[in-house]
């Protein structure tokens, strides 16, 4: 396992964790408060869209300039 490989384990694995958390966070913000409902419809979008860029391979040239800007 060359070191990409592993770089890209922890992207997909932090994007899920990332993701459910924004979703967790959404659901909290959208079912008990009604007047905040848009705040939880956004961090619920949001949450999609981290696990749809940390999962999927047509992301992946996405995913590596991220990770070659991040690394420097």
């Amino acid at each position: 396992m060359n070191e990409w490989e592993l770089n890209e384990k922890h992207i997909k694995y932090g994007g899920w964790i990332t993701s459910v958390l924004l979703v967790l966070g959404g659901a909290w913000f959208v079912w008990p408060r009604i007047h905040i409902n848009l705040l939880g419809i956004v961090l619920i979008y949001l949450g999609v869209r981290v696990f749809n860029f940390a999962t999927w391979d047509e992301y992946k040239e996405k995913r590596e300039e991220l990770l070659q800007k991040l690394l420097g």
